[in-house]
């Protein structure tokens, strides 16, 4: 139980990180496809 509960701790830190990244970087280009189109 112990050992299940530290595996899905670090699966949980290393995978977190990478989804918010992605969501950040999907984000971001929608801003700058945005803001490009508003300054032309």
């Amino acid at each position: 139980m112990i050992m299940g509960a530290a595996i899905a701790s670090v699966a949980w830190i290393a995978f977190y990180p990478w989804a918010q990244m992605r969501r950040l970087r999907e984000i971001d280009a929608k801003n700058v496809a945005e803001d490009g189109e508003a300054e032309r």
